[in-house]
Order: structure tokens, then C-alpha cells, then sequence
């Protein structure tokens, strides 16, 4: 068996700044470790299975499902498209082969400037879960021309804060919630694992809107739960 074929598994955590690692005291990335896309990558090493896991980090600060957003990204400089979809299919072919694909976004969407509806914020996320289904030789190693296997997962329930406020979010509160059970019906329409992480962690009081320490090691064992779970329902002797 050639050497390669021992690579790790991968799962892509494409998102925006909870994914990022955005602290809700302001004072930047959270480190590496405390991160929940690599804490995520311990736990699922932690029962030291056939083959290890790898985690790949694709968050940005404002992403949004298909929108650009110039005044959330006038708070980095405007340096960069806040629109999802533009950075997905990128994201992927840099990081295949891919086994799980996992959505978080939405949050960014809340905001109320934008003016999107939960059902219309949930249009998005059906968008990029075609656009996974269809990129070319993403899927995991030896299944190169299956679609990896993909989660979506809520945003938060946000906070109303002055921070938040001050980052658009008026209405957030509601329509946060709304969103996940949008998602909730779009993922068993379309056969992927939702995430809920709005019963797993709360947003910090801080901002309203980005998880703190605590919470990120309680999403990271919450996904590794649902990924064991989620490839368990399809067979692979890897596994």
C-alpha cells in the first residue's frame, strides 16, 4: 500500500470569525490549541483510530453564505470579499481529499443591514452544499468521486450587546434562532448532519456574538461526536 494512502483523514471547517477563533474580550485570535477546529483534530485523534485526523482551518472574520459585506470588512481594512461562495470551491480543491466538509456560517448573515430572512440565509447555505456536492475529486482518498460527507452547523443564538449592536446585529437575537431551525428542515431535506450548537454553547455576554474559551472545547467534543457518528452511518472499514 502506497505511503500516501496513510495521510490523515481531513475535515474542512469552513467558516467566519467563531471559526476563526475571534475572542470575545477583543484582544484577537485565540491561540492555536484553544481553537475549536483544533481541538476538534485532538478529539478525534483521542480514541487513536485506524487512521489519524487532520483538521483544515477556512475561517474568516464577517463570511457570509453568498453576500459581499463592504462594512464588516471595512472593520479588517476592506482588504478582502466577505462572500462564502467566492472562497469555497478554493478551499476545497486546497485541501482534498477531503472526508468531512463542515459549513458554519450564517451568523454574519443576522446582521440586519443585510436584510436577509431566515429563509433566505438558509438559501445560501443550500448553495454551498450543492457547490460541495459538485467540486471535482474532492471527496475522501480512494473515493475521490464522492462528495465528502457534510455538516451543517448553526450559528450562534446571538446576544443583543452594544458590540453587537455596533457590528450590525440588530435582530440577531430572533432571527439567529430562526436560522436554526431553517437549517435544521434544509438539512433533512438534503441528507447532511446538522449541527446544532446553539443547545451545545452560548455566545460570550462580552460581544453577544463569538464563543470563549469554555465554549470552544465544548463544540470541538460536541462535532466529534457528530462526525463519529455521521461517517458510522456510512461504511467504510477505516472507520
Amino acid at each position: 500500500m502506497p505511503a500516501t494512502i496513510q495521510d490523515p483523514r481531513t475535515v474542512l471547517c469552513f467558516g467566519d470569525s467563531n471559526t476563526w477563533g475571534f475572542n470575545p474580550d477583543g484582544s484577537g485570535r485565540f491561540p492555536q490549541s484553544t481553537r475549536w477546529p483544533n481541538q476538534l483534530e485532538h478529539a478525534l485523534n483521542r480514541t487513536r483510530p485506524a487512521l489519524p485526523w487532520r483538521t483544515a482551518e477556512e475561517g474568516l472574520n464577517s463570511r457570509t453564505w453568498l453576500h459581499d459585506d463592504p462594512i464588516g470588512a471595512a472593520n479588517y481594512g476592506g482588504d478582502y470579499s466577505c462572500n462564502g461562495r467566492a472562497d469555497l470551491m478554493t478551499a476545497l480543491h486546497s485541501h482534498k481529499p477531503i472526508d468531512v466538509v463542515i459549513l458554519a456560517l450564517g451568523c454574519n448573515d443576522c446582521k440586519g443591514y443585510l436584510n436577509l430572512s431566515a429563509a433566505q440565509i438558509a438559501a445560501g447555505a443550500r448553495i454551498l452544499i450543492h457547490d460541495t456536492r459538485r467540486a471535482l475529486n474532492c471527496g475522501p482518498r480512494l473515493q475521490e468521486h464522492t462528495a465528502p460527507q457534510i455538516i451543517l452547523m448553526t450559528p450562534p443564538a446571538v446576544l443583543i450587546t452594544s458590540q453587537s449592536l455596533a457590528w450590525g446585529f440588530e435582530g440577531a437575537a430572533l432571527k439567529s434562532k430562526d436560522v436554526a431551525e431553517h437549517y435544521h428542515r434544509l438539512a433533512a431535506e438534503l441528507d447532511v448532519t446538522c449541527f446544532d450548537v446553539q443547545p451545545v454553547a452560548n455566545p460570550s455576554s462580552l460581544d453577544g456574538v463569538h464563543f470563549d474559551a469554555q465554549a470552544q472545547a465544548l463544540i470541538a467534543a460536541g462535532l466529534a461526536a457528530c462526525i463519529r457518528q455521521t461517517l458510522g452511518q456510512r461504511p467504510n472499514p477505516d472507520n
